[in-house]
């Protein structure tokens, strides 16, 4: 590929192949059942760096077409990723049907926001757009995964370890991009170059973290909570789990009069 750098071939090729190894790992694990939503970003995401390659290998990494086809379809995969945080949003409340339908809410309000963001700040171009988007949906993704945490911590909701290591992939992947597309939006054409390297090498981390996480078949997400014992809920932080049933079921007394309203 004319214009790249053989470290970064290098980089590309082995990034490469440990996407197609997830993908593979995934479907034999049969992770794709539990987390479709994941799978389909691990899916896009790597279509799009064959594509990418062989658009650069075809055009040049400079040309008009390949410029076309990045921004294109990281658009795409930035979309795809945003659906994959709210699926692991959804493993971790599902139980909990009142706190999931506020929390779904939380995140469509905050995609819709994401993007009409991103037009006004692109003063009308669509790469800067992409860009925007991406940035915005990062920071929205900070913030998600952040709160989840702390809601998760205060209410003692169980987070499996394979779920924890997807979310901190996420966090720190998101909080490199923003970083990364802050100073790529400053100095667009002279940071071209070092952002994508930076980005391969941050990318590379977060597929370690997946590919270690989903090395075993995950659990079927529960919809209704796992009880314990009358006798053990006395012992075991009886305010706590108070405090959630009462959030819980005024959510869902909530939801069910706004429908009856509607």
């Amino acid at each position: 590929m004319e214009g790249i750098f053989t470290s970064e071939q290098w980089l590309w090729g082995v990034t490469l192949f440990l996407k197609a190894g997830l993908v593979l790992l995934i479907v034999h694990r049969k992770n794709n059942r539990v987390l479709p939503f994941f799978f389909s970003y691990v899916l896009l995401n790597f279509l799009q760096s064959v594509l990418l390659y062989e658009t650069y290998r075809i055009w040049g990494l400079d040309s008009p077409v390949s410029v076309r086809v990045a921004w294109g379809t990281q658009g795409l995969v930035t979309f795809a990723r945003a659906l994959a945080v709210a699926e692991i949003c959804h493993a971790v409340l599902a139980r909990h049907r009142g706190i999931w339908q506020l929390a779904w809410r939380l995140l469509a309000a905050t995609a819709i926001f994401a993007t009409v963001y991103s037009w006004a700040a692109s003063r009308g171009r669509w790469e800067l757009a992409i860009l925007s988007l991406d940035r915005a949906l990062e920071m929205a993704i900070i913030s998600v995964i952040a709160i989840l945490f702390v809601f998760a911590r205060y209410y003692q909701v169980t987070v499996t370890v394979q779920i924890r290591l997807l979310s901190v992939s996420f966090f720190q992947y998101s909080c490199f991009r923003v970083i990364n597309d802050t100073i790529l939006e400053r100095w667009l054409h002279r940071y071209a170059f070092l952002w994508n390297l930076l980005d391969v090498l941050a990318f590379l981390a977060s597929l370690l973290l997946w590919m270690w996480a989903l090395r075993q078949t995950l659990p079927a997400v529960a919809t209704t909570p796992t009880l314990l014992p009358e006798n053990d809920y006395r012992v075991l932080s009886p305010a706590i789990n108070a405090r959630l049933k009462a959030l819980n079921e005024q959510l869902i007394h909530f939801w069910r009069t706004e429908g009856e309203k509607t």
